[in-house]
């Protein structure tokens, strides 16, 4: 995630001399959206899934979902305005690049500093999460005995001639 939005900061910084180059924008466009699908587009949603146990996990997906609609919202409302202030044409749209470009750094930073690297698998999470919960009085024997493995591993199929 932290690479990706390094990257959009750069890209979207050295969008004004390539600009009137249209091949060399079209690289440039392809690349920015690569970079944000690879980094922020599929991590948030990543990070939010992997960093809370089974039961948790479908909030904590919403949240992250709602998040990014609030500030694709945000976004339309207010670059529009910015845009405008700074001048049309390509001082106008450079700014508005360098801005979110400088977000997309902070976003990195953020990234680096406050997301942990998981290096445990989901199943164990969800081991501890239960563990959690009965150490503190919480009834879990509504959320299944078996892991998925095991549920798998224990399933039958029939084949019919």
């Amino acid at each position: 995630m932290t690479l990706g939005f390094f990257c959009w900061g750069i890209l979207g910084g050295a969008l004004g001399p390539i600009q009137t180059v249209f091949p060399l924008f079209v690289v440039l466009y392809g690349t920015f959206n690569s970079f944000g699908e690879m980094g922020p587009g599929v991590a948030t949603f990543l990070t939010a899934s992997e960093s809370f146990p089974t039961p948790l996990r479908g909030h904590f997906l919403g949240f992250a979902a709602a998040v990014g609609k609030a500030g694709a919202a945000t976004g339309t409302q207010v670059f529009t305005p910015i845009q405008n202030n700074l001048g049309s044409g390509q001082k106008g749209q450079q700014g508005v690049f360098l801005i979110g470009s400088a977000f997309a750094i902070v976003g990195g930073i953020i990234a680096w500093v406050f997301i942990p690297d998981i290096e445990r698998d989901l199943e164990g999470e969800d081991v501890r999460f239960r563990r959690y919960l009965e150490e503190n009085g919480f009834d879990t024997s509504g959320m299944g005995g078996e892991s998925l493995t095991e549920q798998v591993k224990n399933t039958t199929f029939k084949l019919d001639d």
